[in-house]
């Protein structure tokens, strides 16, 4: 796709035969049957017609589909545009209704999840959004709530690794992340606020989520018999008003250096205390026991 303008990639789309072609071609990945010939792709779709089947064909090569010897196989681009439409970020929207997640992390108010037009918000009676997110409705429709939030979950956790290496998880350009704090009830809450200025993907979370990211972290808790690996980012809510990850211990939280940025944590179960300072993208920069 070198040199090819956005807008006009875009445009080779427009035509459902091209689509159709693109939709034959992941077919057969799943079977384990690319690249395709010529004649064998032709097959898989439905443009009877030789010469109209060639020239949508040949429009998508060099963009969506690549031509070696053996055959026809999906580009990069194309396993990227046909997973998005497979996902349903295209289509419309679907809506489930709002579950009941106990009580609010920030202010004890009931929380409920619910999710409408491509979107997954976790929120309070307060109002706290404790966890808002985009979810592909073609991907929603197959789950059950509670699997919803898990996946959707996981996948902001691995969003949030990408974070901290400095890649987009989008687009993989450059990411840039900026600590702030933000102010709740009882306190305020350190957060990193994330944007890639290549896609415009943007995000954020709290440090104290970025902690169970940690192995370091998640090792003390279950030396502890707790297990705060990968907890529901909405139930972390650490040094707001003294909980440690998942409401376990304690732990309190300071921005140590301005330059470069540290922020310190010291983290008490049972009267064992871990700390803990993270730099200014999230990542663990030392641990060990507080002077």
């Amino acid at each position: 796709m070198d040199g090819t303008r956005p807008a006009a990639a875009f445009e080779l789309l427009a035509a459902e035969p091209r689509m159709d072609i693109l939709q034959s071609l992941v077919a057969a990945r799943r079977e384990g049957e690319t690249p395709l010939a010529f004649s064998t792709l032709r097959r898989r779709t439905a443009i009877d017609d030789s010469g109209r089947f060639n020239y949508h064909l040949g429009k998508l090569v060099g963009t969506f589909v690549e031509k070696s010897e053996e055959g026809y196989d999906l580009s990069y681009a194309g396993r990227a545009v046909v997973a998005a439409v497979i996902a349903g970020t295209y289509s419309g929207a679907e809506r489930k209704e709002p579950t009941d997640l106990g009580d609010c992390v920030l202010c004890g108010a009931p929380v409920t999840a619910g999710y409408a037009d491509g979107e997954l918000a976790v929120r309070c009676e307060a109002d706290h959004g404790l966890f808002v997110t985009g979810f592909p409705p073609g991907a929603a429709a197959d789950m059950d709530t509670e699997t919803l939030l898990e996946t959707a979950a996981l996948r902001t956790y691995q969003r949030m690794e990408f974070a901290t290496t400095g890649r987009c998880p989008e687009c993989l350009g450059p990411l840039a992340t900026e600590p702030t704090t933000t102010a709740v009830d009882g306190g305020e809450m350190h957060v990193f606020a994330s944007r890639c200025d290549r896609c415009g993907e943007r995000f954020a979370a709290s440090a104290g989520t970025y902690l169970v990211l940690a192995p370091e972290v998640v090792a003390f808790y279950r030396d502890h018999g707790a297990d705060v690996h990968h907890a529901r980012p909405w139930r972390v809510a650490v040094a707001v008003d003294g909980r440690g990850p998942g409401g376990i211990g304690t732990a309190t939280a300071s921005v140590a250096d301005d330059d470069p940025y540290r922020l310190r944590f010291e983290l008490t179960v049972e009267g064992d205390t871990l700390a803990v300072t993270l730099d200014d993208r999230g990542r663990v920069v030392a641990t060990g026991e507080p002077p």
